[in-house]
């Protein structure tokens, strides 16, 4: 028996295949199932099922087109209520394959199915389990966020999560725990990126696991949580129903100038910062091609809208849209920026400001920090007199900036920063600017900060 880990970077997904001699198990599986069969080829086995742990809101699962292309059965926890065949499973119910039995604990809280799926290498022992698949109910450093089902199942998801902590803390410490996402992700707000990790460890280090009173455990589990991308609901309806789960990437396109003129969608320019404030085609939006691009594209971009992509690394910039079930990408600029400058069609520019000139304008009253980042972020420590306006708030705060001064935008290290700068582009705002480095830079000048 082996465990492989399946990265997806940007979304901070972990999908797991076993291996046994019988065949083998994948969980959570993202979106492009590729390296699920090639390791399937590789062993000379077949993909005998599909577990999920639960209905995930951040990126659309590859559980339906895995299970057409390889005949392998979908299995998930009670109430799934899929639109595709699944066999939904029983607290206690096992899976055996091979020298591995599976085993469902029911873990409910972060969604009301979520289950948990235990690992028994039966060649060794089945009375104590090697490991724990806890989907987005335990995280190394953190659980699951029980708010994303509206104030009306808050409460109650947030006690069934309570409950699923203390079911967890009755596992041995020695079982590892395999979570389905690390650091980045939003379905928490302080996840650590150690995979594996461990029962025993998480009991040592994991706040939320030493509370033993439920009002404390919801006072911690609330403070500063992040507010969730908006893609997340439609991206959770959808692995629901089925809908779109069974397409298959497409080759992505040129789109010329002289099309990209009329096109009516929106423009994401995956350029870095200071080559996108220096110029860029009227309307489009920063989003750089870096580890945060999911982050930035799920607050700001609607999945039904149709998108032209401009800038560097498009292909990956692509999967990660896809993985997510932005399914309308139309292409990219063929001859990127350079050929738009060519065939003399307008750009625009805004300004790019290092820390110091920054403090300066700040100083003298002629501009105003507009600080992009989470509300737990800004809490933690800001630039003193800054304008907390959330990168996920900000389409719908505007009337909070105000337009008088040069508005600076300002985040960890620049890019939330100059998309927010874009975004006011877009939405009529003249003096703009982003600051170079964000607060990391703004830091390292030693420039004041107030912290709590």
């Amino acid at each position: 028996m082996e465990i492989f880990t399946f990265y997806a970077e940007g979304l901070s997904h972990y999908s797991y295949a076993i291996v046994t001699s019988a065949g083998i198990v994948v969980i959570d599986p993202k979106r492009d199932v590729d390296e699920y069969i090639e390791l399937a080829k590789g062993f000379g086995l077949p993909i005998r099922y599909v577990l999920l742990t639960h209905c995930h809101a951040d990126f659309i699962g590859g559980q339906v087109r895995l299970s057409e292309l390889t005949g392998a059965e979908i299995l998930a926890g009670k109430g799934m209520d899929a639109g595709y065949e699944c066999r939904e499973l029983e607290d206690g119910e096992r899976i055996d394959l091979g020298e591995v039995s599976l085993r469902v604990m029911v873990t409910p809280g972060h969604t009301p199915e979520h289950v948990s799926y235990l690992l028994y290498d039966k060649s060794v022992t089945e009375k104590v389990p090697l490991a724990v698949f806890t989907g987005d109910s335990l995280f190394a450093g953190d659980v699951g966020r029980p708010d994303l089902f509206g104030p009306g199942m808050q409460e109650e998801l947030t006690k069934k999560l309570y409950e699923t902590v203390e079911r967890y803390k009755g596992l041995p410490d020695s079982v590892l725990v395999y979570p389905a996402h690390g650091a980045g992700s939003f379905c928490g707000k302080r996840i650590s990126n150690r995979c594996p990790t461990t029962i025993g460890y998480e009991k040592l280090t994991n706040e939320l696991f030493s509370v033993e009173d439920y009002e404390r455990f919801k006072s911690l589990l609330f403070a500063n949580m992040p507010t969730p991308p908006a893609y997340y609901f439609t991206v959770s309806k959808r692995n629901r129903t089925g809908e779109g789960l069974d397409r298959g990437p497409k080759l992505l396109t040129g789109v010329k100038v002289k099309e990209l003129i009329s096109f009516k969608g929106t423009v994401v320019d995956t350029r870095d910062q200071a080559c996108f404030a220096a110029m860029f085609i009227l309307n489009s939006l920063n989003i750089t091609s870096d580890v945060h691009f999911a982050v930035g594209a799920g607050f700001v971009l609607s999945v039904d809208e149709e998108i032209v992509l401009v800038g560097d690394e498009l292909d990956r910039v692509y999967l990660t849209l896809y993985r997510m079930g932005y399914d309308n990408v139309k292409g990219y600029l063929y001859g990127g920026i350079e050929a738009w400058r060519n065939a003399a069609l307008p750009v625009e520019s805004f300004g790019y400001v290092d820390p110091k000139t920054a403090y300066d304008l700040i100083s003298s009253g002629d501009a105003v920090i507009v600080d992009v980042r989470s509300e737990s972020e800004f809490v933690g420590e800001h630039i003193p007199d800054a304008v907390n306006v959330p990168l996920a708030k900000i389409k719908d705060a505007l009337a909070e900036i105000p337009a008088d001064k040069l508005v600076i935008c300002q985040c960890g290290h620049g890019c939330r920063g100059s998309l927010a700068a874009s975004i006011l582009k877009r939405r009529g705002f003249d003096k703009v600017a982003n600051m170079a480095g964000g607060l990391i830079a703004w830091k390292a000048r030693g420039l004041p900060v107030d912290s709590k």
